[in-house]
């Protein structure tokens, strides 16, 4: 498995990772989860999109998002099937890319309801520093200090 910046020809296989993932939570949130909303195509001209790959296949990717000063967002991260190691090695490759461009701080958001996402998250080093309702969404805020 390879982890690179997504390609144009990446994206039918992104949109089909992500509702593998996140198509599961519909029924928990009541409504389609933010990923899924998300338009790749215009995501990868404008932010940093990362996949991960076995060939052609799309086992997963990574969308990095531009914040404040030292602040960069991991805004979505998925990957399918779940529980291949995959997401980890995600995760570490934003951390990664965060820290070879000086910044000190990794943000992301997540669905109150996602409490196995939230478990991964703050085994990880991620603490909620807010809760906001924002475009339907009841998300817990969550930072890193990347050392």
């Amino acid at each position: 498995m390879e982890i690179r910046r997504a390609a144009l020809a990446d994206i039918p296989g992104v949109c089909a990772c992500c509702v593998a993932a996140f198509k599961d939570y519909i029924p928990l949130i009541g409504q389609t989860p933010g990923p899924m909303l998300e338009d790749y195509c215009q995501a990868r001209k404008e932010h940093f999109l990362f996949v991960a790959a076995q060939g052609e296949i799309i086992l997963g990717y990574l969308l990095i998002k531009n914040g404040d000063g030292e602040v960069m967002w991991m805004d979505v991260l998925a990957a399918w099937p779940k529980g291949t190691g995959v997401g980890r090695r995600l995760m570490d490759h934003c951390e990664a890319f965060l820290r070879a461009r000086g910044k000190t701080e990794c943000r992301l958001y997540t669905h109150v309801k996602y409490q196995r996402t939230l478990e991964i998250y703050r085994q990880r080093g991620y603490v909620i520093y807010d809760r906001v309702q924002e475009k339907g969404f009841d998300r817990y805020y969550m930072r890193k200090q990347l050392k």
